[in-house]
């Protein structure tokens, strides 16, 4: 599943995420409680759901796209978890949905989904 957001600064977008998330807090000063940032071990910066069914399975991946202003979104399992359902994709997505329209809708001018 493709997830792609167009905005108008696709590394801007991603940082703002990554930044207010570690810092628990949006930019109108909203508290951001469900999610975290966590270091993989190659060092990069992903996002983990705070409720347990869900930190232990994956993370959300921001991938910018060079050139163009969109960001791709990915759900990835940790390679420890065995039962892989195409349906914890969709819930993680639509949980990523959820945080991405609540706190940083004024970064998105669309989401397209493929």
């Amino acid at each position: 599943m493709n997830y792609i957001i167009h905005t108008p600064s696709a590394a801007r977008l991603k940082t703002e995420i990554l930044d207010r998330v570690s810092d628990k807090v949006d930019a109108n000063g909203k508290g951001i409680v469900t999610w975290q940032v966590a270091e993989t071990d190659s060092g990069e910066k992903v996002l983990v759901h705070t409720a347990d069914q869900w930190a232990e399975k994956g993370c959300i991946v921001l991938k910018q796209v060079p050139g163009r202003n969109e960001l791709q979104v990915r759900f990835h399992y940790w390679d420890s978890w065995e039962e892989r359902n195409n349906e914890d994709d969709k819930i993680m997505l639509g949980r990523f949905t959820e945080l991405l329209l609540v706190h940083f809708s004024y970064f998105v001018d669309k989401i397209v989904i493929e």
